[in-house]
């Protein structure tokens, strides 16, 4: 592949500028111009026109694009081909300056057509996304271009068609299929009050809908925007590359002339800068990063660039936040314990009142069961959301805390009848959240979350992979996380954990294993600090998707933890990749190098050669694409 087009997000530009029928006419011109000098039995004038002609069409955007990439001080391997074309018409070899430059851009072509297959994943998002939706106004239906919907919007979609918008149903039941989303091919039902994506097929029902996101700043939006940044996040092995290459260019132009003085042929040079343009090297990790990324976004699993790729294959530790992570995240309150005078009714009610616009999966669990209770709730004011501890505000003229015991002083400030209640709940592995109100301790509320089934078998994965620290870091208090790390089988626990303690834990961490890479596994909402401060982030992304996509460098839009081993599995391969295609674009410009000079290869072979080892570099890191979730 010639040098301006080795980025892979280049590749539309090859076609505008040297689309395949143009390169077929530059070929066919070489073609007629060989056949009608050896059919009159000399070249003729006409026939050297021809085969200029050629290298017009297919050599001059080769030389133009080394000396547009001279005048901005970049020099890449088109400097290389460029030589090669104008020794070969000074020399007077015509022919092969056309052969060469047909071939060369040819190959490009080539390459770019199998390195499609691997971001096909990523370009079928674009595609999803209808133009048009129903918009209902005062009852009426009008069809609107997607781009006209505003927030807010009430929209009519029914069944077969896609998800215009990221919106909440207001009327109706159906089935939506969310697998060009998550992954997950089961159709899922939805309910009125439930989230729908953009991109997303209504299956089933008639739904009315109320547009919360638009535009790119819809999840598949967020997505598209994601996985297209993501190329431009190079991870250190391309860096690496590109360290080296930068004298590829001067030690190629070195055995080029050591080739011509030594053996007077000047078209052994031409053929030694052909060869030893360093394509194969170049292409060597960006394409494998494209394909792994490609592979991921089949699994649900959004990956913002390159080095997180490489950073899941030499991580040894992981550790997972436990509420919503690795428990279901839908927790319910088992009970409600008040303090002396007040109701149980009350204390939920004025829980319930603070907590309604957290997302919090404890928070969920309280409004819940307000509903149940068919309690009414009031609006909160000057909401405050202290992280690892939990939130307040104010409710009728009243200060509310829920969350832990820290927020009233710790257990020792507890009463000694609640004392004993808030050992008892701990003690059966749930959540005791107190409820303040005025700095009084009002009640308990007792809440539990079922771990999530694939829990214990993510850990043994883990293990089986050789990852020898699997921890917990929760807020929650000790009991019901130990009990929790001993059901999944992890290695190690922390509990009652405020934020900063989760970034000194993985500090610490960090400066004992300095040459491992560690991978924290939260909600996205509540462990943003520690999503960024590991060296692999990978947030819950179906609840709470936004934040996700924001705060982590990697997303699992189905909330599957079991892809975690999946994701060192293909970081693994991609790194072994990688190194492949090193070795291989190295040895083969070496030998391909020494054949050019020793006269082994023609300047017409020596393009041949060249486009070949590309190629395989190439399909090298396709195979990627089609990588099992358990192989690697």
């Amino acid at each position: 592949m010639i040098g301006r087009f080795a980025n892979l997000g280049t590749y539309r530009e090859l076609f505008e500028v040297a689309g395949l029928v143009r390169v077929l006419v530059g070929g066919l011109l070489a073609l007629a111009g060989f056949i009608w000098g050896k059919s009159v039995g000399a070249p003729s004038a006409f026939a050297t026109s021809l085969i200029l002609l050629s290298v017009g069409v297919n050599g001059v955007p080769i030389i133009w694009g080394a000396l547009v990439g001279l005048y901005h001080k970049k020099v890449n391997v088109d400097e290389l081909v460029s030589l090669a074309i104008v020794a070969s018409l000074i020399a007077g070899e015509y022919l092969s300056a056309a052969v060469v430059s047909f071939v060369m851009i040819l190959g490009a072509q080539v390459e770019a057509a199998t390195g499609e297959s691997a971001r096909r994943a990523i370009k079928a998002l674009v595609k999803i996304s209808p133009r048009d939706a129903t918009v209902l106004t005062d009852g009426d239906e009008r069809l609107k271009p997607v781009s006209e919907i505003h927030r807010g919007d009430l929209l009519l979609v029914r069944a077969g068609e896609r998800l215009p918008v990221d919106a909440v149903i207001e009327e109706g039941i159906t089935a939506v299929d969310e697998s060009s989303i998550t992954g997950e091919p089961i159709p899922k039902q939805k309910h009125v009050g439930d989230s729908v994506y953009a991109g997303t097929i209504n299956q089933t029902g008639v739904i009315k809908i109320r547009a919360i996101r638009v535009g790119e700043d819809t999840t598949l939006g967020k997505i598209i925007q994601l996985v297209t940044e993501a190329e431009a996040h190079q991870p250190e092995s391309i860096a690496l590359i590109d360290r080296y290459a930068r004298w590829f260019t001067p030690a190629i132009l070195l055995c080029a002339a050591t080739a011509w003085a030594v053996t007077g042929e000047l078209n052994r040079a031409v053929t030694v800068l052909i060869v030893g343009c360093p394509c194969a090297l170049i292409l060597a990790a960006p394409t494998a990063i494209i394909a792994a990324i490609s592979r991921a976004a089949k699994e649900g699993v959004l990956i913002k660039g390159g080095r997180y790729i490489e950073a899941t294959a030499s991580a040894r530790t992981v550790l997972f936040d436990k509420t919503g992570t690795l428990t279901a995240g839908e927790p319910t309150v088992n009970e409600v314990m008040p303090a002396g005078g007040v109701t149980a009714d009350y204390v939920l009610r004025q829980a319930a009142c603070v907590e309604q616009n957290s997302s919090h999966p404890l928070s969920r669990a309280i409004l819940k069961a307000a509903d149940d209770r068919r309690l009414m709730l009031a609006t909160p004011e000057a909401q405050i959301a202290r992280i690892g501890e939990g939130i307040e505000g104010c409710v009728d003229g009243c200060s509310i805390q829920v969350g832990s015991a820290n927020m009233g002083g710790g257990i020792a400030a507890i009463p000694d009848d609640l004392s004993l209640m808030h050992s008892r709940i701990e003690k059966q592995g749930a959540t005791p959240l107190t409820v303040y109100q005025d700095s009084r301790l009002i009640g308990i509320i007792s809440v539990s979350d079922p771990i999530r089934p694939d829990a214990g078998g993510t850990v043994t994965d883990l293990m089986q992979l050789g990852v020898s620290t699997i921890g917990i870091l929760s807020g929650d208090h000790e009991t019901s996380v130990q009990r929790v790390a001993e059901k999944v089988g992890a290695t190690n626990y922390w509990a009652g954990l405020k934020p900063q303690d989760k970034l000194d834990i993985i500090d610490s961490l960090r400066n004992g294993h300095q040459s491992e890479r560690i991978i924290f596994v939260g909600d996205g909402i509540n462990d943003a600090p520690s999503l960024a401060a590991a060296d692999v982030g990978v947030a819950m992304g179906a609840k709470g998707t936004e934040v996700a996509l924001e705060t982590a460098h990697i997303a699992l839009m189905q909330d599957d933890i079991s892809k975690i081993p999946f994701l060192i599995r293909l970081g693994r391969r991609t790194v072994t990749t990688i190194k492949w295609n090193i070795f291989f674009g190295l040895a083969f410009n070496l030998i391909a190098v020494l054949a050019g000079g020793g006269g082994w290869l023609s300047p017409i072979m020596g393009a041949v050669v060249h486009n070949v080892g590309s190629v395989v570099v190439v399909l090298s890191s396709a195979s990627i694409s089609f990588a099992g979730r358990h192989t690697g």
